[in-house]
């Protein structure tokens, strides 16, 4: 992508602010964008699950859903949400072995995609990434981690509880005093029931019982908090520790 596209400014803009890119030298920022190609998808299609074997993607706008299928039974479990800044898919660009998963986008997305082989040579060129590349790494492998440990240990009212509080904002909206949600404040209850390993008729009867205790509020079609401390004693110590 050539410094005169139209959304080569923005996307050197979104790297420079997030926890991969951040750090990197603006010169650095812009090599990478000029060797990637803009690609956009819409909410909902349908992505090869092959692609992440063939190409690296770096979110600029949207999010979307990394997922595993149970060929049997049809039933997902969403193992990321992927945010604008993170990369698509950081296994394959590890190992370089196949690995199937299935993409999904859960709003319009910008992303930047650059062949596989040459990210891993981009990666070796710049030994400066791996300054943010392996704690961005170290994120992941505790994301998957505290996953596991609540799909055994807790029931699905503190997977739910769990899942908000990690996305919530721990500073008040300074109008309403609520706590903004982010991320998921706009998912569907099929989507949160795939990230926490349940099914939508659970999570909808457990959303309803939050938001009669007035632990959460649906405003404009998006969650908030309204009482932060009665969410984080539904929570463990993973969560009520993290900032």
């Amino acid at each position: 992508m050539t410094a005169n596209h139209p959304c080569y400014a923005n996307a050197c803009e979104v790297l420079k602010h997030t926890q991969l890119f951040g750090a990197l030298s603006p010169e650095t920022r812009r090599t990478l964008v000029e060797e990637c190609t803009p690609v956009e998808w819409k909410k909902g299609e349908s992505i090869d699950p092959e692609t992440g074997t063939k190409y690296m993607h770096i979110v600029i706008d949207g999010k979307m859903k990394v997922t595993q299928v149970d060929p049997d039974t049809g039933r997902s479990i969403a193992l990321f949400l992927l945010a604008p800044g993170d990369i698509f898919d950081i296994f394959t660009l590890l190992d370089g072995k196949e690995h199937i998963v299935f993409p999904i986008p859960m709003a319009p997305m910008k992303l930047l995609r650059i062949p596989l082989e040459r990210a891993r040579e981009w990666v070796r060129e710049h030994p400066q990434f791996n300054e943010s590349f392996l704690p961005y790494l170290g994120k992941r492998l505790r994301e998957i981690e505290a996953f596991s440990e609540s799909l055994v240990f807790h029931d699905t009212t503190t997977r739910l509880a769990n899942l908000i509080l990690h996305h919530t904002s721990r500073c008040p909206d300074e109008q309403e005093g609520h706590y903004p949600v982010r991320l998921i404040n706009n998912l569907s209850h099929e989507s949160l029931a795939e990230l926490i390993g349940s099914v939508r008729s659970v999570v909808s009867t457990q959303m309803k019982k939050l938001k009669e205790e007035e632990i959460l509020l649906s405003k404009k079609g998006k969650l908030v908090v309204k009482d932060l401390k009665k969410l984080m004693d539904r929570c463990d110590m993973f969560y009520k520790e993290e900032i």
